[in-house]
């Protein structure tokens, strides 16, 4: 967000649930438990004396303490998670605080369960993950429906580098933020990312960016970093999409709403993605005006032989023509898909069939 120092000067300031990228516990602590029951205290004692962890107990509150190095946390989650079922991982309330120090009111909203903590742990690797910055962008083009040689765009799809330097996918990027409460800045990471990766290999043309209207708290603060990289990067900001993702799930349309309108305020595009996937998509689209929509891929797949999807299809298209909205048809495999997508006059296309997602822009002869 744009503030002013003391000398009037502008300043940049960020949102620091998006700039931080907190340890999931720290290498000594304490863990502090609150069992609903007793049998579920008499299995965790057990758990932490077969591993030699002392354990302090509060009878008053029915209070567990536990004082950890990391190794130890880890062994006594693991070995705790044998013993207790789901429900009463789930029913068990902790909290992790650094050493000599007890819990005080500010910390009550902290207080999560023992499941989640176990998960967060599972999912602490994703933290070096950004640290080091070892993320990746594959690039899948888009083309004008009617020239399938020169690239209309290219849409920036996420992939994480482990350790060893294996492949980590989108799904599992995805799903270890959510475990460890990293989603806000894997988000932020992912679209900084995909646009420097872009202009490192030399993507021309437009450039759709994925993001997912969960993980912007305050478009004002959270969008600034992004907008800073693509001034960095000397990219015209009318050539970048912001594509949502998982519309679907929006909870708040006035929230989406304010996010597109700081995209387009800043001088971006922006997309809907999934378009068809349900009745909510469709409900949105007067109040949200997006630039572009894409058809939900289930809606495409084999549409030539189903007489529903093809009546749902053709009327998005008309719609959105009406509306002034272009349409980019996804996720297309079979050349009899791409013949009704142009019988039906679609604006773009974007699949397997006609592009893959490569570390470079497609060039003609690349699929």
């Amino acid at each position: 967000m744009l503030g002013k120092d003391d000398t009037g000067e502008e300043q940049v300031t960020y949102c620091n649930k998006c700039d931080s990228i907190p340890e999931i516990a720290p290498k000594e602590g304490q863990l502090f438990l609150w069992p609903p029951v007793s049998h579920i205290t008499g299995k965790i004692l057990a758990a932490a004396k077969s591993i030699d962890l002392p354990v302090e107990k509060t009878a008053s509150v029915a209070t567990l303490t536990i004082n950890y190095s990391r190794p130890g946390l880890r062994d006594l989650i693991d070995v705790i998670s044998k013993d207790l079922l789901p429900e009463e991982m789930t029913a068990t309330k902790a909290l992790i605080m650094p050493p000599k120090q007890s819990p005080e009111i500010d910390d009550i909203s902290r207080i999560t369960s023992l499941n989640a903590i176990r998960a967060a742990i599972g999912a602490e690797w994703l933290g070096d993950v950004l640290r080091e910055s070892r993320l990746n962008s594959a690039f899948q083009p888009i083309f004008p429906i009617s020239d399938f040689t020169a690239p209309y765009g290219h849409e920036c799809l996420l992939r994480g580098v482990a350790a060893d330097g294996s492949e980590i996918t989108p799904g599992q990027l995805f799903d270890a933020a959510q475990s460890a409460t990293l989603l806000f800045q894997l988000d932020r990471a992912a679209r900084a990312a995909n646009v420097r990766n872009a202009h490192k290999v030399g993507v021309t043309g437009n450039l759709f960016i994925n993001f997912t209207p969960s993980s912007i708290y305050d478009p004002d603060f959270c969008l600034r970093s992004t907008i800073e990289v693509v001034e960095e990067c000397q990219i015209d900001r009318s050539s970048i999409v912001f594509e949502v993702i998982e519309t679907e799930k929006v909870r708040s349309t006035s929230h989406l709403g304010h996010i597109l309108r700081s995209y387009r305020d800043s001088g971006f595009r922006v997309a809907l993605d999934d378009v068809g996937s349900g009745y909510s998509t469709l409900n949105m689209l007067p109040d949200l005006r997006p630039d572009i929509i894409k058809i939900d891929r289930e809606l495409i797949d084999h549409v030539d032989h189903d007489n529903y999807k093809q009546a749902i299809v053709s009327k998005l298209i008309d719609l959105a023509k009406q509306l002034g909205i272009e349409v980019i048809a996804e996720g297309i495999e079979r050349q009899e898909e791409l013949d009704f997508l142009t019988e039906h006059k679609v604006d773009y296309v974007q699949g397997f069939l006609l592009g893959r997602p490569g570390p470079k822009p497609f060039t003609t002869g690349r699929a």
